[in-house]
């Protein structure tokens, strides 16, 4: 693939308010703002590794629309493809866990510019000139009805170009049902080249049950994830599968690993087309977690400069992980990283802890 080509990621930003130092809701009194979405985190992620990222979307045309897309800009996205209509830009609160007090969400986006956008707002032929990759992640249609209507579009459009589609399932429960995600997922998923899913996603947003969904004994279990893979590239004709596999003993304590599954034919990476049903797993990297939010973005956005760049099925699996754990140690959505620090991590397979003088 070439490495110049450009990546389109397609999504809600939003408002982020956090509660300081670990405090609930109910103890703030006052809330640190930032400005995310997964594809947002993805295309800033990938334009910190040099990429050519771009953002499309729908944000309002005030003074909150201008911060969120001036943080992008900020690191080299273009948001050229944005459409400036509506009045609200979404927001959440995320509230940072401790121990065995989890992280929390509190979604407030209901009526954002987005939300009530019409998929007839968007021009994918225009939004698609130079684009090699396009990126999206299930947020996005359970957005509404008409962006679910937008992203089969815009994957549609991409096949008739030969742009490779990428669809992050990104399962979120407070966005809909699992028979409303299952049953647009039906019709997304045949256009996707490549495919990335968790033992929630699986289950709950594909209806595929062969894993578990222990976060205690993911990655025991990994060989289920195989099959998990089998069975959505057999299903819908993906190229590639890949997933995050995690133990989590508290939310700070985890270990994480990942595998790259390829279907027959699958001519994505460099050398041999893959005969079918070949499987990499990364090492596995036990982590002390600083910030829980947006490493499965950052090892989305990792493993596509994988792509654009070329790395063999190993290699990419390893900077993919490496990419999404040390966004685990960066607080906000996103994950300010370079090509060379990822890949010295994914070179010592997490031992890279000497300073760097």
């Amino acid at each position: 693939m070439d490495a110049n080509a450009q990546v389109l990621a397609f999504g809600e930003i939003m408002m982020r308010l956090s509660p300081p130092d670990n405090l609930r809701i109910e103890q703030a009194s006052s809330f640190d703002v930032r400005y995310g979405g997964a594809e947002a985190n993805a295309a800033l992620s990938l334009a910190f590794q040099g990429d050519r990222a771009a953002y499309m979307s729908v944000v309002p045309a005030n003074r909150l629309g201008d911060c969120a897309l001036r943080g992008l800009v900020a690191y080299g996205v273009d948001v050229s493809r944005v459409v400036r209509a509506g009045d609200r830009l979404g927001s959440y609160v995320f509230e940072v866990g401790a121990s065995m007090r989890g992280n929390g969400v509190v979604y407030d986006r209901k009526y954002s510019a987005i939300s009530l956008a019409s998929h007839k707002d968007l021009d994918w032929d225009a939004a698609l000139d130079g684009v090699g990759v396009f990126y999206v992640s299930g947020v996005t249609p359970a957005i509404s009805a008409e962006m679910a209507i937008a992203t089969r579009e815009a994957f549609a459009a991409c096949r008739e170009r030969g742009v490779v589609t990428v669809v992050d399932v990104n399962y979120r429960g407070k966005m809909w049902s699992p028979e409303r995600s299952q049953e647009v997922m039906e019709g997304l998923l045949p256009l996707a080249d490549v495919c990335i899913a968790n033992d929630e996603d699986a289950p709950r947003g594909l209806g595929i049950t062969c894993v578990s969904g222990s976060l205690d004994h993911g990655i025991e279990e990994r060989e289920d994830y195989v099959e998990m893979a089998r069975q959505i590239s057999s299903r819908f004709g993906c190229k590639q599968v890949l997933s995050v596999i995690r133990n989590i003993s508290s939310v700070e304590s985890s270990e994480w690993m990942a595998m790259l599954y390829r279907a027959e034919g699958d001519d994505l990476l460099p050398g041999a087309a893959a005969a079918g049903g070949e499987h990499v797993f990364s090492p596995v990297y036990p982590v002390h977690v600083l910030e829980g939010v947006g490493g499965g973005d950052a090892f989305s956005a990792a493993y596509l400069h994988a792509l654009l760049h070329g790395y063999e099925p190993q290699r990419a699996i390893d900077y993919a992980i490496a990419g999404s754990v040390l966004k685990l140690t960066v607080r906000g959505d996103a994950n300010l990283v370079s090509e060379a620090e990822i890949s010295a991590v994914a070179a010592s397979a997490g031992g890279g802890t000497r300073v760097a003088r």
